[in-house]
């Protein structure tokens, strides 16, 4: 039979190819061309170009070549003299479109496009017509490219910071997006009241008479105080969890920012703590952001800073902080002290001796218990079930009167309904797709409602759920509007309007189901992690939810770890030595 003999092969360790010693003698002294995948490869012949521009590419190409410098194309200026292209056909340029120029179609339209007067609108007159408008158009694109934001009706982008730096040594244990939120589900819990504290005063109602011809100015309240205190800092929750009340705590602003985690659009964070025995505690940064009121936080074109006027009224950060003094001074106002209802302790909050010449704002704290059922592997009914106390927030009493009848006899009485009050603020009615509400709010409140719908979601869908979690019967919305758009300081109170909390969160799309069901699986990914302390992070920049274990010792008021500090502050020293 036919043999074969295989020949000897030298392998190449250090790179592919063949070895120096086993490389042919023929091939010995010609040059090397390496290439990699990401060279781009030229044209073989173009003719569409001048020789110019093809000398400065070859030329570019074989300086980048390195190695490859030998057997780079080089032109003969000798052939190139006597180069001629026999094709004389026409090259086809590309398409060009024009601009169309609006014809109005009668005289009506003419006048209303017509600049200065006059009989006649020639293109001068459109051309300078229509300059400012061209130039304020540029300076808004200008201004939008130099901020990260490219800014039409396809792309509408903000690159945004994140609420609080991530140190390197926290690490991350969980990562789900916002778009699954929606998605969960959960019975209605059953609720328990434990304690009421603080009082609450009758709403008045001359309000809901109000319009824009009789607006009444939005005065500031000097004397009262607020107190958003975070759970921790609760004297009543520590004293319900000594007791073992629940096994997990929160107050009503930071389970409806959750419920509506979903639709929220700015960068925040939540802090949470597992201690022994698996007892939860969701919290807040003392300077955080959380308590300041976003607006229009869901719009098409949310406000921004600009790098002309940083420094302007309507930047996020000043609407932000407008919209929390609006707020607190509507809760207040549209109250009158005649029919104080005290409730059965007094504001845990609030020190005479601290707080000399001022009084608590009208607001009762319900503390309340909510039952969700089975936790991680848990039964039903038993030791395991998810035990959520919770503070909740009223502003006011509704007094009502109802008749009733018995027989062909009516008696009348009066019915006590609790009251909570947020307000919707107007900041500039030609921005944020918005409209002007001194036109259109005494005829079309629904479609300011329906705006304020678009452009506020995320806040709207919050207080809906604060409202519903507080048990209150009626939400009282009422709209101010800045007396001057120049103005942030002057404002008047142009409508008001009551809303049920359930059926204002139908009309948001929101689901009660939904919301505990959010709820619920946060409490349970919780309940999985080892004890120590925990930060839930929204990121600035995607719809994503990341879970971070912190140091025990990170510093909840700034934000940032006992370590950083000392870094920074060893830092310091260093560089004024």
């Amino acid at each position: 039979m036919a043999s074969f003999k295989a020949p000897q092969m030298e392998v190449n360790s250090d790179t592919w190819g063949p070895t120096p010693t086993d490389l042919a003698s023929q091939f010995s002294n010609l040059p090397f061309a390496g290439f990699a995948k990401s060279d781009r490869l030229g044209k073989c012949a173009d003719f569409t170009t001048s020789s110019t521009w093809q000398k400065q590419y070859t030329r570019r190409r074989a300086d980048e070549s390195g190695g490859n410098a030998d057997l780079a194309y080089k032109i003969d200026a000798d052939e190139e003299e006597t180069f001629q292209l026999v094709d004389t056909a026409k090259t086809q340029k590309a398409q060009q479109w024009k601009k169309r120029t609006y014809q109005p179609k009668n005289k009506n339209a003419q006048q209303r496009n017509r600049f200065g007067g006059g009989t006649t609108d020639t293109s001068e007159k459109k051309d300078h017509r229509n300059q400012p408008q061209r130039n304020k158009w540029a300076k808004a694109r200008a201004a939008a490219w130099g901020k990260g934001k490219h800014n039409n009706r396809w792309n509408n982008r903000i690159d945004r910071q994140a609420s609080v730096k991530v140190a390197t040594e926290w690490q991350m244990v969980e990562e789900f997006d916002l778009a699954q939120l929606p998605k969960l589900k959960a019975n209605k819990p059953s609720e328990t009241d434990l304690m009421w504290c603080g009082f609450l005063d009758s709403y008045n109602d001359a309000y809901d008479k109000v319009t824009t011809k009789s607006a009444p100015q939005l005065r500031r309240v000097e004397n009262k105080e607020f107190y958003p205190v975070t759970t921790m800092d609760d004297p009543v929750i520590e004293k319900l969890a000594v007791e073992g009340a629940g096994n997990v705590y929160a107050t009503d602003a930071i389970v409806a920012h959750l419920m509506s985690a979903a639709r929220s659009i700015y960068p925040w964070d939540i802090v949470v703590q597992k201690l022994p025995g698996g007892t939860l505690f969701f919290d807040k940064r003392d300077d955080s952001q959380f308590d300041f009121l976003t607006v229009s936080e869901t719009s098409n074109d949310p406000p921004t800073v600009s790098e002309d006027d940083p420094d302007s009224i309507n930047t996020p950060e000043r609407l932000s902080l407008e919209a929390t003094q609006i707020n607190q001074n509507f809760s207040q106002q549209i109250l009158k002290a005649q029919g104080r209802k005290r409730l059965e302790n007094e504001n845990p909050f609030f020190d005479e001796e601290e707080s000399e010449g001022m009084e608590p704002a009208s607001v009762g704290y319900r503390y309340r218990k909510f039952t969700l059922g089975s936790g991680p592997k848990g039964e039903e009914g038993g030791d395991n079930d998810i035990k959520l106390v919770m503070r909740c927030e009223l502003h006011g009493i509704v007094n009502k009167i109802q008749t009733s009848f018995v027989g062909k006899k009516a008696t009348k009485s009066t019915v006590s309904q609790y009251m909570t009050a947020y307000a919707l603020n107007e900041w500039d009615g030609t921005k944020s797709g918005g409209i002007e509400w001194a036109k259109k709010i005494d005829a079309q409140k629904g479609a300011v409602l329906a705006t304020e719908l678009k452009n506020n979601s995320a806040k709207l869908a919050r207080w809906s759920a604060q409202s519903i979690l507080s048990g209150a019967e009626v939400m009282k919305l009422g709209y101010v509007s800045r007396a001057s758009p120049r103005n942030p300081n002057n404002h008047t109170v142009v409508a008001t309007q009551a809303l049920k909390p359930l059926d204002f969160a139908q009309q948001l799309n929101m689901n009660v189901q939904n919301m505990w069901g959010v709820m619920k699986m946060l409490v349970e990914l919780m309940q999985k992690q080892e004890e120590g302390k925990y930060v839930l992070l929204r990121d600035p920049n995607k719809p994503v939810i990341r879970v971070y274990r912190v140091p025990m010792e990170f510093n909840e008021s700034e934000g940032e770890s006992e370590d950083e500090e000392s870094q920074e502050e060893e830092e310091e020293e260093e560089d004024e030595e």
